[in-house]
């Protein structure tokens, strides 16, 4: 670094959120370097305009994670929001562009879907033929994420499964210009349409106690098709989608959803700073923090 900057103030947007494990990662990854700056926790219902506005504009604010229910409210307030964001239809970063001295530009982006990408392409085996096909379940904003980093990947055709299915429909339709996604109303692929081939990836954005073990039919999982599944739930440490996986014979390679929150957080730390993250830092101090919270339990 050519020199120390100047301290910044980094939150995390959201409600009901002091579970969350980003200041553990981000605050480490900052000592680690010698950066000066500080991430917390902005814990609040709503974005109040006047409260909002005058955090952003703070000559110390650096950057934020925005997370739920705020990902979309927060948009009003930026200058700018990615193509990655507005397809998604969610913010989840806030970038600080000061390079122009004149005029201070927020910028909005979505770190969530590059935090799935990623995880996805390195349990893929190496030489893995082209992905053909993926499975989201749920229809949320992680949902949507997962849908973007999939096309990302170039996969052709996601399908989509969500008790309410009118969600789906609803999450099929806007992204119908970049990637095919069909709407499934079981997980059993007897029923989904005719030609569909079995999903090498099926990303799971539910809690982790809103489904059973037996909403996973053994066909879905069968060993002799196998992939990567990501589980975005953090609780409990073995949902009932990993309890299903487990029996498949080790086909399937399962991505926790600390991964993925590791995943983000690097792309968040580079748009931020400009640096590479110090991962293996990172992930140390979410393993000690995940391990001290499980024995205070």
């Amino acid at each position: 670094m050519a020199g120390t900057p100047s301290p910044r103030q980094f939150v995390i947007f959201g409600y009901n959120i002091q579970y969350t494990l980003s200041p553990t990662i981000h605050n480490a990854a900052f000592a680690a370097l010698g950066l000066p700056h500080h991430y917390s926790i902005h814990d609040v219902p709503s974005l109040e305009p006047d409260e909002t506005r005058a955090l952003l504009s703070a000559p110390s604010f650096g950057g934020a994670s925005v997370t739920l229910p705020h990902k979309l409210a927060i948009i009003p307030f930026l200058d700018q929001v990615s193509d990655a964001a507005s397809m998604i239809g969610a913010v989840n970063t806030i970038i600080v562009d000061d390079s122009d001295s004149s005029k201070r530009v927020l910028k909005g982006d979505n770190t969530d879907y590059t935090g799935i990408r990623d995880c996805i392409s390195a349990a893929l085996p190496s030489g893995a033929p082209p992905l053909q096909s993926g499975l989201v379940i749920g229809a949320g904003g992680s949902a949507r994420a997962a849908i973007y980093a999939l096309y990302s990947l170039g996969v052709p055709t996601v399908y989509i499964y969500n008790r309410t299915v009118s969600k789906a429909q609803d999450i099929s339709r806007e992204f119908s210009s970049r990637v095919k996604v069909v709407v499934i109303e079981s997980l059993d692929p007897s029923s989904w349409p005719a030609g569909a081939s079995s999903p090498q990836v099926i990303v799971g954005n539910v809690p982790g106690d809103a489904m059973t073990e037996s909403d996973f039919p053994p066909s879905l999982l069968s060993s002799n098709a196998g992939g990567v599944i990501v589980e975005m739930a953090y609780k409990p440490d073995v949902t009932p989608l990993m309890r299903a996986a487990e029996k498949s014979g080790g086909a399937w390679k399962v991505v926790r959803g600390t991964d993925v929150l590791l995943g983000q957080g690097y792309e968040q730390f580079r748009l931020w700073t400009g640096l590479e993250p110090p991962k293996e830092v990172m992930i140390d101090a979410l393993t000690k923090e995940v391990e001290r919270r499980k024995k205070s339990e």
